[in-house]
């Protein structure tokens, strides 16, 4: 396994989120979760952001893990009694779910920074 990050870093990026907090590094969600990282965010393509790009799908994952456990999609605004609050829907117009939380957008920016996209002309 060349993973390079751990569940301390990934709480570290994710202190707002009590659901990824909660995790043990030894559970089975971090467990299947990291073993999908390792697979996917390989050294040979991000060089020296690899800890960091492994970190926050790591985080990405989890995240979508703990939504799609809780019922909870994507909202575009909430009303409680005389408060309410909206959301933006970034990750519209894309056409994966990795653009779907924060963690997923940055792990794109990283992508991007490192791996050009091929233009079709």
């Amino acid at each position: 396994m060349t993973i390079l990050t751990d569940i301390n870093k990934v709480k570290a990026v994710t202190a707002d989120d009590d659901s990824i907090q909660e995790l043990k590094d030894d559970s089975q969600a971090v467990l299947l979760v990291f073993g999908l990282v390792d697979k996917l965010v390989k050294v040979s393509k991000f060089g020296t952001l690899t800890e960091e790009a492994q970190t926050y799908y790591a985080a990405h994952l989890l995240s979508l893990a703990h939504t799609a456990a809780g019922g909870q999609g994507p909202v575009s605004s909430e009303s409680i009694g005389d408060i309410s609050t909206s959301f933006t829907l970034p990750y519209l117009n894309q056409h994966s779910v990795i653009a779907s939380t924060q963690y997923g957008l940055y792990f794109i920016e990283l992508r991007n920074s490192v791996i050009p996209k091929i233009l079709v002309v």
